[in-house]
């Protein structure tokens, strides 16, 4: 296939143009007009696009067979973000449903789903957020982007697969929300033995393609998960020595957590009402979106897909910390 991919120089973009030059496609990667693109030297065709703005895009998708969007903000401001992530998208399929595309694989985020109403198990159907605005700026803006593919595809149509992956995390991308929060040489840990949907990028990138191959995965929706036994202490033990930080890991259990949380909400409500605002680890339903204790679920990417990880935890340490020769 010739697959248009947009948001190929981000972290798991560069990664996935990779995987789908291995396994055989042909690449056409948007980059944005003064980014530095990945080295791909002539395997890959570039298209310099600005997708916030108001350009023509349509011939992008000339000669394209499917797409793979995953143009996103990872970081900035509410403005930055939602600019970045939905009115860019948003741009972005109106120059795809002028063209003869259909297939499209949208890349969201574990983000969307409502943590503080989840059971015991995550997995497809577990509730979708309703209230955003009690979360961040990246959650708000990939629950956004999502609504909007799939108002697109159900209008025009298309064949959308949604892949929804945990926290991804590799090479020099080690610091993940759920691990916690270090001050000076402690660092302190919500839920010790609490599981991580961690998600490897090379891993990832490697579903998202498989995804783009297999007829089946078209109007379905999967979460992306390498595994959950992975519990936060060992994550955040291995992060501290294969960086050669010397610290103070410091346990603190998560409902203690959630408690302080709950509590400073409530604090901030009486004292400022609607207007207060606080740091995402003392609002509640943020703090429970990064710590909370539960199972990730990935038995529908397997069973539906065929898919595995090809590396497991300790392969993808060694991957993400290769010294240099």
């Amino acid at each position: 296939m010739k697959v248009l991919v947009s948001g190929a120089g981000g972290f798991l973009g560069r990664h996935a143009v990779d995987r789908l030059l291995a396994r055989g496609h042909v690449v056409r990667a948007i980059i944005r007009p003064f980014s530095r693109a990945p080295v791909w030297h002539d395997a890959v065709e570039i298209f310099r696009a600005d997708l916030r703005t108001n350009g023509d895009f349509t011939s992008a998708f000339d000669g394209i067979d499917a797409v793979l969007h995953l143009a996103a903000a990872t970081s900035g401001g509410e403005d930055v973000q939602f600019a970045s992530t939905v009115v860019a998208t948003e741009r972005f399929l109106e120059a795809m449903v002028q063209s003869s595309v259909k297939r499209i694989v949208h890349v969201s985020s574990l983000v969307v789903y409502d943590w503080a109403r989840t059971g015991k198990i995550m997995d497809e159907d577990t509730p979708l957020l309703n209230n955003l605005y009690e979360m961040g700026a990246y959650t708000i803006a990939k629950s956004w982007q999502e609504r909007i593919v799939l108002r697109y595809a159900k209008a025009h149509s298309l064949n959308l697969s949604i892949m929804r992956p945990g926290f991804i995390w590799g090479e020099k991308q080690m610091q993940i929300a759920g691990m916690g929060r270090s001050i000076g040489r402690f660092h302190f840990m919500f839920g010790p033995l609490t599981r991580l949907p961690l998600c490897h990028v090379i891993n990832c990138a490697d579903c998202l393609v498989h995804a783009l191959e297999k007829s089946t995965a078209v109007g379905e929706v999967f979460n992306v998960v390498d595994t959950d036994n992975i519990r936060v202490w060992r994550y955040v033990i291995e992060f501290l020595r294969r960086n050669d930080r010397v610290g103070v890991v410091v346990p603190i259990p998560y409902r203690v957590g959630l408690g302080v949380a709950y509590s400073a909400a409530l604090t901030s409500r009486i004292s400022f009402g609607r207007q207060g605002k606080l740091p995402s680890l003392l609002t509640p339903a943020r703090f429970q979106s990064q710590f909370k204790p539960i199972r990730f679920s990935n038995r529908k990417v397997m069973q539906v897909l065929g898919w595995t990880p090809p590396f497991n935890f300790d392969q993808c340490l060694d991957l993400s910390f290769r010294k240099p020769t």
